[in-house]
């Protein structure tokens, strides 16, 4: 009777072992990689309608031309058109002279928004859809796998922040793969920021990346089910 309860409790035990090491993979969507903490930061050129910023950039370039060697009456000029545009955007509320004082405090706080990355995420078995783009590296010919959450890069257009792009670590993709192919992906996600350059369609592009993510499975047709999957 000792043996078979003794036999009886290592099989609970294996059993429970089993059920633990049983693999359950978080959904992420591309929002959660992001520390949104780090999104929320003042920028007053992000309420500026397209006409108002149209202005403040001509004020901009109109206050830097009259340093320049030019005729008298040339600068003068400036210097009115300059005036003008100035008395127009106070007109309409805004305070030209300091938001272009907050240039470079704006562009800093943009750069950290775009680099911030979700720390509650790293070490964590994930998975999350959207489009793989896989092509030779243009230095060494390896092979070198992105997931981007839209195909915009395939259509010339910029990359996203390196907080919304993921390095791929995978010994084998599916066949056939195109440019920017839609895909589902899991593995075990880590914050390593890399950079490559790679070709897209008739060009090339610099890719910088907060991620990386060690594929365990790859999918280009359809969603994962929800079952879970032994690690």
């Amino acid at each position: 009777m000792a043996a078979l309860r003794i036999s009886s409790q290592i099989a609970c035990l294996l059993l429970f072992m089993q059920h633990a090491l049983a693999q359950t993979w978080i959904p992420v969507d591309w929002p959660m990689l992001v520390d949104q903490q780090a999104q929320q930061f003042e920028d007053p050129y992000r309420d500026l309608t397209p006409s108002q910023f149209q202005s403040l950039m001509a004020l901009a370039q109109l206050r830097i031309a009259p340093g320049e060697a030019s005729p008298e009456g040339k600068r003068a000029d400036l210097e009115e058109r300059a005036s003008k545009l100035s008395k127009d955007l106070r007109a309409q509320g805004l305070d030209p002279d300091w938001i272009l004082d907050q240039r470079e405090a704006v562009a800093a706080r943009r750069q950290h928004a775009a680099l911030a990355t979700n720390d509650a995420l790293e070490g964590e078995h994930v998975e999350l859809s959207g489009y793989l783009l896989v092509a030779p590296d243009v230095e060494d010919g390896a092979m070198v796998a992105f997931l981007l959450p839209d195909r915009g890069v395939c259509m010339h257009l910029p990359p996203p922040a390196p907080n919304q792009l993921i390095q791929l670590k995978v010994d084998e993709l599916p066949e056939p793969l195109g440019p920017c192919i839609s895909a589902a992906v899991r593995g075990r996600l880590s914050e390593d920021e890399t950079m490559a350059t790679v070709p897209v369609i008739d060009d090339t592009i610099d890719l910088w990346s907060r991620w990386k993510l060690q594929v365990k499975e790859v999918i280009t047709s359809g969603t994962f089910s929800a079952e879970t999957d032994d690690s």
